[in-house]
């Protein structure tokens, strides 16, 4: 079985992007780690392929745009991810870049597709748009050593990643608190997912800025099938909420209708916040109170840093924090 450039940097403890860039004798490089990896590579009987590299060697001018997997019908039309994908490509444009979306309906076809993209060469680098646990595209990029950079936070290996996000942790505790400075004791929390990493900082920071105040916090739901619906409906009778904190905007419309069947008329008897300011948040009435996680600016950004590490791998492992503020409009009446 040959012996490959991942093998060669478990024998040294580096991390394959180290072994690369010390087979390009890379100045970042110090000498003593280029000794071990030199060395690591005689004994092993490692040979480079040519081939790969020669295609390494070539550019493309394109990047691919992962999108998360397309479970739902909704996801494929998420405003959050359209208005991503245009600033994106913008930014691409300018620098002489094209985008390329990569898309599919589940996790292994998403893994496939991108590892025949990098192999065929048909993009120099990819960015991430999503932050899932047990992720096998990020597992592949990071062990391919491929260039990319992630829209999120890393739900693990945040070292090895170089990612633009929002703080959503205190994104949760934001919302919350502004319910709570409302007057608001009773909130409930509720996503779309539970699976999405996104999703799991925003409850938390819900969880926290509840159990701060001294109060209970109430567990997340999604309406995902008719026995979320009954334990939905079932929480409202039980614990009464008069205010609930949404984890994005698309989300918020759809779950509106419900809470008027169960008598809680958003903007009149029942306060709601959401997250992410997008077009939704002012297509009908009541205009959703949102955070605003300026998504232009997250956008170029993520297309600015993987141009910087196309052009310079060693680019550091940066994370970059974009701000967020709220925006008041008609679904958290003033007095309450």
């Amino acid at each position: 079985m040959a012996v490959t450039i991942k093998d060669v940097a478990k024998r040294v403890g580096v991390a394959t992007s180290t072994v690369s860039r010390v087979l390009k004798d890379n100045p970042n490089i110090s000498e003593e780690t280029k000794r071990k990896v030199r060395q690591a590579i005689a004994e092993m009987g490692y040979v480079p392929n040519s081939t790969a590299q020669n295609l390494a060697s070539r550019t493309t001018q394109n990047i691919g745009l992962i999108l998360p997997p397309l479970t739902t019908p909704e996801r494929s039309s998420d405003p959050f991810f359209m208005l991503m994908i245009s600033e994106i490509s913008q930014v691409l444009n300018k620098n002489g870049y094209t985008a390329t979306i990569v898309s599919q309906h589940d996790l292994e076809t998403l893994t496939s597709t991108v590892q025949q993209m990098h192999q065929n060469k048909r993009v120099d680098g990819f960015i991430l748009m999503y932050s899932l646990a047990g992720d096998s595209v990020l597992s592949y990029l990071l062990d391919e050593n491929i260039p990319f950079v992630m829209l999120g936070t890393p739900a693990e290996r945040a070292n090895d990643i170089r990612y633009i996000d929002n703080d959503n942790l205190t994104l949760g505790r934001t919302a919350t608190r502004f319910l709570l400075e409302q007057g608001h004791q009773n909130i409930i929390f509720a996503s779309p997912s539970h699976d999405e990493f996104v999703y799991q900082e925003r409850f938390n920071g819900y969880y926290l800025e509840m159990k701060n105040h001294g109060l209970s916090p109430m567990d997340s739901f999604a309406l995902e099938n008719p026995q979320d619906m009954e334990r939905f409906i079932q929480m409202i009778q039980k614990n009464c909420p008069t205010a609930m904190v949404v984890s994005d905007d698309l989300f918020a419309v759809k779950i509106i209708p419900f809470l008027a069947m169960q008598g809680l008329n958003v903007g009149e008897n029942f306060a709601l916040i959401s997250i992410n300011n997008s077009i939704f948040s002012t297509l009908s009435h009541p205009y959703l109170t949102t955070v605003d996680i300026h998504i232009k600016e997250l956008a170029e950004q993520s297309a600015q840093l993987i141009l910087d590490v196309l052009k310079d791998e060693s680019t550091p492992l940066t994370k970059y924090i974009i701000p967020h503020q709220i925006v008041v409009r008609e679904t958290t009446p003033e007095k309450w």
